[in-house]
């Protein structure tokens, strides 16, 4: 299993650029209208149900795997650091797993801080703290914060991953179905406050994937018979589940519940999905996948085009406001640019760095 994780990591870096790369199509789709035609008013909804905006919505929707993955996959590692006949894990570990983590994160969020200010968008220190702390200098920067969290955990996650691993999945599948229901509570008529939807960074709205990315990696050899035997079950839920998504996040958004709950992974169709489609990468392990080499390359320089393409992605789209508003109107041009930039342009910065002085920082600064 472990020569396929830079795959599956590969996939995930894609994934998250295209998911946040459909962002920006919103934002050229509805707000950025005036820049390619005569409109009334803004944000404008003319292509709201067209076919662009249908296709923003399933490239989302499906890249929504790629968080419970990356989980998974840093569960399936601190099983393999935990190997052995004790399966308690060192806190030198895990704070050496925090502080790869965190140089690179703190370092990235100063820079955006930094060129935030110089637009005056300035805070209090106690601002900056609280962004730094739940990951808001980007909202993609949520997941360093989470991923910490089962850092934390994990010496307890590792032990009973091991020795009590159904129990590990029940517990954790009842925190993530309890979280999860309850920002369904405005179906029922009941107000959330605001800050339900803006706590992805808390580790209960993803309770499951790290804690059975530790069980696989524990008992991946008793589960491989078993993952055999039913994958076309699991490709077929992946397909159903993934079909569900697209249409529950349509169906809420159309009732004009939370866009950012809606259009993320904290809902129930959007977690089977993720399972299914992580559980059934394992089932079809031995099935080639196109540019498998390339893809797996993305996956080890994840961390960094992570911490870097939001903001490419930022000044690529008003770049393309100002220069080429045309390719606004143009979903079909103006998302691959954007892929090809996030993922690029981030790749390319990283080369640069360890072909220069700069390479003994290369840690500090992309992991």
């Amino acid at each position: 299993m472990r020569k396929h994780v830079p795959l599956l990591r590969g996939l995930a870096i894609l994934a998250v650029v295209c998911n946040h790369a459909t962002g920006w199509g919103y934002t050229a789709m509805f707000w950025w209208t005036h820049r390619y035609r005569q409109v009334s008013s803004l944000p404008n909804y003319d292509q709201l149900g067209s076919l662009p905006y249908y296709g923003l919505v399933v490239i989302q929707q499906l890249a929504l795997f790629s968080v419970p993955a990356f989980l998974f996959i840093s569960g399936y590692f601190v099983a393999y650091a935990a190997r052995g006949d004790s399966p308690a894990l060192s806190w030198k570990i895990v704070r050496s797993q925090i502080t790869h983590l965190l140089w690179p994160y703190l370092v990235w969020s100063l820079v955006i801080f930094i060129g935030d200010g110089v637009q005056g968008k300035r805070y209090s220190l106690v601002q900056y703290v609280g962004q730094l702390v739940t990951g808001g200098a980007v909202p993609a920067y949520f997941f360093v914060p989470l991923l910490c969290q089962f850092y934390l955990l994990s010496p307890l996650i590792a032990r009973w991953g091991k020795t009590r691993g159904s129990l590990l999945i029940a517990v954790s599948v009842f925190i993530q179905l309890a979280a999860t229901a309850l920002a369904y509570l405005p179906l029922l008529g009941v107000a959330l406050p605001l800050v339900v939807y803006t706590s992805g960074w808390l580790f209960i709205w993803q309770a499951l994937y790290f804690p059975l990315g530790v069980v696989c990696g524990f008992h991946y050899s008793r589960l491989k018979p078993w993952l055999a035997r039913v994958k076309w079950g699991l490709l077929a839920a992946t397909v159903v589940f993934g079909v569900l998504s697209i249409l529950e996040s349509e169906a809420l958004y159309r009732a004009g519940f939370n866009d950012g709950w809606v259009r993320g992974g904290f809902r129930f169709s959007a977690a089977l999905y993720a399972v299914a489609f992580v559980l059934s990468f394992l089932a079809f392990d031995e099935i080639s996948i196109p540019f498998a080499r390339a893809i797996s390359h993305l996956g080890t320089r994840s961390y960094g085009i992570y911490l870097l393409h939001p903001k490419i992605l930022e000044l690529v789209a008003r770049a393309i406001y100002h220069v080429a508003p045309w390719v606004l109107a143009h979903q079909v041009v103006y998302q691959p640019l954007l892929v090809v930039s996030g993922v690029g342009i981030p790749l390319l910065f990283m080369n640069c760095a360890m072909k220069s002085r700069a390479k003994k920082f290369a840690h500090y600064l992309f992991g």
